[in-house]
């Protein structure tokens, strides 16, 4: 092709300075024979028009040459982006095939377009028992059967579901524990829309879950019942007692009264931890004044607050009936308005506000407290986990209270979220749907 171009572009050249030459020798003879001025001024005309065709020439050969050079690396370019599509597209279909993570091709409506062998291995299935069929109907979680159909919502929306956890229905009929997440893959502009299901196997690791809580929960109750004969048994001395115990005694009683009450509510913290793991968690709603409820709850916690010196202080917007289970409201109440008092320093202020729309109602708890580090504030709600200044201010925590928080809020189908400037303070805000 290139050769061939060359070629043209000399033809091409030659062709228009033989035209310019015989077309002014012609010319040049029909005035030979005027007198010298005439002869002067057609050979300078002559002179000039040869330079004019030669740059003309020269000019259309390059137009020539770069309009097909053009095209013919446009050809070469396209055929290398052919290729290498190709070969991506061939690749993802092999990784696709051949990942050992169950992968399905699904409609936003749910149906299995196409899954691949780990999933059909998972699922103990063959490819005519999926195709076709929709994914949710082997989804399942019995306690929480609202969550399936907000994961179904969410991806007929396609808005992203990851990693949450499921049972899936296998051929077996067994339920077997997996991470379930879906992403929209829909290619822009096609009119195909097609959505990636992942599926991770976490069922060994569930079982070894429920094994540990199950001990877990054993071993609170056990405790549970010594423990309240002995808070019963102090509070007794201390009563009834006390004019016939020397002060030195006494100290030790009520020191002993606290890391009694202390280890009763690590009990109960662990028993409420458990249930919610095992899926016991019971979601009994009920007619409820929230507003009663938190001045309630706001009621048992002004000691802590009147020791630091603390002020709380409320606001009550709007309708707050709501149908809920007041347990529940009252156990995440309880650990975040506790969470502020223990990490707000003397003389500071804890802000509790609730506002009812026509559609939820809006719990918030700011304080003026220690705040969280911008790098842990991702790993705030996981199990078990401190941020490192909470740490320093008291050793004794055991992680579990926002954890637990999260868990019954969403049990609850509702969602929250905390904003916190380190030094300055935290603001947790969770909303509850009527």
């Amino acid at each position: 092709m290139r050769f061939f171009t060359s070629f043209l572009t000399l033809v091409v050249l030659l062709l228009c300075v033989f035209f310019a030459f015989s077309y002014f020798d012609s010319k040049y003879l029909l005035v030979a024979t005027d007198a010298e001025y005439a002869k002067n001024t057609g050979t300078q005309l002559l002179e000039l028009f040869l330079i004019v065709s030669i740059a003309a020439a020269m000019f259309l050969s390059l137009l020539i040459y770069s309009v097909l050079s053009t095209q013919n690396a446009a050809r070469r370019m396209a055929y290398a982006i052919s290729k290498d599509m190709s070969f991506s597209k061939e690749q993802f279909r092999r990784f696709y095939e051949l990942s050992p993570v169950p992968y399905l091709l699904i409609s936003p409506k749910g149906t299995i377009t196409r899954p691949n062998k780990a999933s059909l291995r998972f699922f103990g299935r063959t490819e005519e028992d999926l195709i076709d069929k929709n994914i949710f109907s082997f989804l399942s979680l019995p306690e929480h059967s609202e969550k399936i159909m907000r994961y179904k919502d969410s991806a007929e929306r396609r808005i992203p579901v990851e990693q949450k956890e499921v049972q899936v229905l296998l051929d077996s009929k067994e339920l077997r524990w997996a991470l379930l997440s879906i992403e929209d893959i829909t290619t822009p502009g096609s009119h195909e829309h097609n959505c990636l299901v992942t599926l991770v196997d976490i069922h060994e690791q569930k079982e070894l879950e429920r094994i540990k809580t199950e001990f877990l929960s054993l071993a609170s109750h056990q405790l549970r019942s010594p423990l309240a004969n002995l808070k019963w048994y102090i509070d007794f001395l201390l009563n009834r007692r006390r004019d016939q115990m020397s002060e030195e005694v006494q100290g030790y009683l009520h020191k002993m009264f606290r890391r009694n009450s202390d280890m009763i509510e690590l009990v109960n913290t662990l028993l409420n931890l458990s249930r919610i793991e095992m899926g016991r968690v019971k979601v009994e709603k009920e007619s409820a004044d929230v507003e009663a409820l938190t001045k309630s709850v706001i009621e048992e916690l002004e000691p802590t607050a009147l020791e630091k010196k603390i002020v709380m202080e409320t606001t009550f917007v709007g309708d707050l009936q709501l149908d809920t289970d007041t347990r529940l409201v009252r156990i995440i109440l309880q650990n975040l308005l506790s969470n502020s008092l223990r990490y707000t320093k003397e003389n500071g202020k804890v802000f509790i506000r609730l506002s009812g729309s026509t559609s939820r109602i809006r719990f918030e708890v700011e304080d003026t407290g220690v705040g969280i580090p911008p790098n842990e504030q991702g790993s705030i709600f996981s199990k078990l986990y401190r941020a490192t200044n909470a740490k320093e201010i008291e050793a004794n925590g055991n992680g579990i209270g926002l954890y637990m928080c999260k868990e019954l809020v969403e049990g609850l189908g509702g969602t929250i979220t905390f904003v916190s400037k380190l030094g300055e303070g935290t603001t947790f805000t969770f909303e509850l749907p009527r």
